[in-house]
């Protein structure tokens, strides 16, 4: 998956932005993530559920989901985030 914000995370495909993608992370690290444990993990389950409360911002789950992304050793390429107009 190609993301301005997200970046490319494994078995994705389509363009997610903002909600719809913490939305999609938060099911991913649920069910698809090869583990179920550490800090990260556990952040990014919680930022990226926080994001759907207005507790969090995508830039919040953004960076909690990198971080567990790292502690899991999933690999990920990150895309630089495209400007947003004005």
């Amino acid at each position: 998956m190609d993301d301005p914000c997200f970046g490319r995370l494994p078995s994705y495909r389509r363009r997610l932005h903002g909600h719809q993608f913490t939305r999609e992370a938060l099911k991913m690290l649920f069910t698809a993530w090869p583990v179920a444990e550490g800090k990260a993990y556990f952040s990014a389950l919680e930022v990226c559920d926080g994001v759907a409360i207005g507790k969090a911002s995508p830039e919040d789950a953004r960076l909690a989901f990198i971080a567990a992304a790292d502690e899991a050793k999933v690999p990920y390429d990150v895309v630089p985030a495209a400007p947003v107009p004005l």
